[in-house]
């Protein structure tokens, strides 16, 4: 349910605690101020993450409920933010919606889509015909038919009149097929 928010939090936790180890262990902080390297270093490594500093603080500082931490909260964010920016790091929720949009096949993806825009002519073959009976290509999908001033749902079994405009999404490739098709008939 959490996706990767809590792996996030989690691993700066980790990282938090890892630097207040190893402060402690030089000598060069008390071991008192360890809680505070975990908080810290959630925020920061939110930040560098999701590339979202005020975010970080915002939801850091919620979850603390103190305000003796917005200033190191917001320090370590931005400075995480910048060191990320600096070395080009992307977000990762736009890292991983890239990656997924790369999985999908050719026809599927999203920049091939276009969306068509049909009228009904009176007398014409589209007029008095059922949604389920037009001849269109596979991967086309009639999202819409706009009726004057109402917005139709375009279920199999509505019948379409002259006047209508029907909204059809598709591949950039289909669409002169598509038409052509209806031209045809219309």
């Amino acid at each position: 349910p959490g996706g990767i928010f809590l792996p996030i939090l989690t691993l700066g936790a980790l990282s938090g605690v890892l630097m207040a180890h190893i402060f402690v262990y030089l000598h060069l902080m008390s071991a008192n101020y360890a809680l505070n390297f975990i908080v810290i270093g959630m925020a920061g490594y939110f930040a560098c993450i999701g590339k979202a500093p005020f975010t970080a603080i915002i939801l850091i500082f919620e979850m603390v409920g103190s305000v003796t931490h917005i200033l190191p909260l917001a320090l370590v964010s931005l400075v995480a933010y910048l060191v990320v920016d600096l070395l080009n790091g992307a977000p990762i929720y736009e890292s991983l919606l890239e990656r997924l949009l790369k999985r999908k096949p050719a026809h599927l993806a999203m920049s091939s889509m276009i969306t068509m825009e049909v009228t009904v002519l009176a007398g014409g073959m589209l007029e008095d015909q059922q949604i389920r009976d037009l001849q269109l290509e596979s991967n086309s999908l009639i999202t819409l038919v706009r009726r004057s001033e109402n917005v139709l749902i375009p279920k199999g079994d509505l019948v379409l009149r002259a006047g209508d405009i029907i909204y059809i999404r598709m591949n950039q490739k289909d669409a002169k097929i598509t038409r052509n098709q209806l031209s045809l008939n219309n």
